[in-house]
């Protein structure tokens, strides 16, 4: 079983055509980056695989992202559904 490490976890994924989606993400741990703040661990198959537990966010380039501290995440939770790519982070919000 993946340690998370207080990762914060993929409450949920709107995103059915990936592989890692079902019944949540199952991706041992997703990165996000990209212009769009994509799920860079998105994979379009209609395979289902990955771990049992629920997938953490393991690191995100997008570092003018409010809660991008030293390219982790730092919000409690994301969401990553269809928004500028077919797999983004709805959780992205602009540093001001």
């Amino acid at each position: 079983m993946p340690v998370s490490i207080g990762l914060p976890i993929v409450s949920s994924c709107s995103v059915a055509s990936c592989g890692y989606n079902h019944d949540g993400c199952h991706a041992a741990a997703i990165s996000v980056g990209g212009q769009h703040a994509h799920c860079n661990t998105f994979v379009d198959t209609e395979h289902k695989g990955g771990a049992d537990a629920t997938a953490a966010v393991g690191a995100c380039s997008r570092e003018d992202c409010k809660h991008n501290a030293d390219l982790m995440c730092t919000a409690d939770s994301i969401a990553v559904g269809g928004s500028t790519d077919v797999a983004d982070c709805l959780t992205f919000a602009a540093r001001v």
